[in-house]
């Protein structure tokens, strides 16, 4: 049976090209083993790169971005988050955005990756902010990727977290889910309640000090306009590029544009 892969929505990897093989191994997180993809090296001690996937995805979805950056000569990192792609699930499905975090940090610890690029799409931006505003001394510079720090839901947003709550419930036939179930369990909770909120991560929003790209996509409803605008009234340090004609799934629909955004941030900052 199939999977249902990367990035929120069924289909998203339709337009991504094909990309080399990356190397494919395994790293401690906070408790559980994570599964990641590297390519290229970093030429010249330049600075790796560190990519955080979309709820439902994993590093796989980061292939046609990572292996650009990694024709220009540098490390990079994709790493499958808990619960998602080849990584552990966790044993008392601990899904937060804590938990995320304490996995990217040990990580980075256990790669030998002192500084890097972090960049975050969907729910990895939101887990690149906590880490940039929480670790600065380890993330050089920052791309978050069409999400925002509001602990309230867009409509986009909550037009995600509803497909994924569907998915609590498998239909007879439907592919087999390539993340924990118990995530979609636990949102499809949430709606029911009405308790599903994000993070706020304002305060680490409104505190970081390094380089920041925002990137969102014209015609996306997870990150409006208007919702981009505060972030920049919000963060000084940040600079807004928005990729016309596109939505939400940027680094699957223009992959080649999102890298040379990166690539241009990676001269500025190293």
């Amino acid at each position: 049976m199939g999977d249902v892969r990367p990035g929120g929505f069924p289909g998203a990897a339709a337009n991504a090209s094909i990309s080399p093989l990356p190397r494919i191994a395994r790293v401690p997180g906070n408790g559980l083993m994570l599964a990641y993809r590297e390519w290229g090296a970093a030429a010249n001690g330049a600075l790796p790169v560190v990519l955080l996937h979309g709820l439902t995805g994993s590093g796989s979805g980061w292939a046609p971005v990572a292996a650009q950056l990694a024709a220009a000569g540098r490390r990079v990192i994709a790493l499958d988050a808990r619960g998602h792609g080849d990584s552990d699930w966790a044993a008392d499905a601990a899904y937060a955005g804590d938990a995320h975090f304490a996995d990217v940090a040990t990580a980075l610890g256990a790669l030998g990756i002192e500084r890097c690029l972090l960049a975050g799409y969907s729910m990895g931006g939101g887990v690149a902010m906590l880490t940039a505003g929480a670790l600065p001394e380890r993330v050089a510079a920052l791309v978050v990727v069409d999400t925002y720090p509001a602990p309230e839901m867009t409509s986009g947003s909550r037009q995600i977290a509803e497909w994924v709550a569907a998915l609590a419930t498998p239909r007879p036939g439907a592919p087999r889910l390539a993340f924990d179930p118990a995530i979609a369990r636990r949102m499809a909770e949430d709606l029911a309640t009405g308790t599903a909120q994000r993070l706020d991560l304002w305060p680490f929003w409104e505190t970081l000090c390094q380089p920041v790209l925002l990137v969102r996509g014209a015609l996306s409803t997870v990150l409006p306009a208007a919702l981009a605008a505060e972030m920049l009234a919000r963060q000084p340090a940040a600079r807004l590029e928005t990729i016309p004609d596109t939505g939400h799934q940027i680094p699957f629909a223009r992959p080649a544009a999102l890298a040379a955004l990166m690539l241009s941030l990676l001269e500025d900052v190293a």
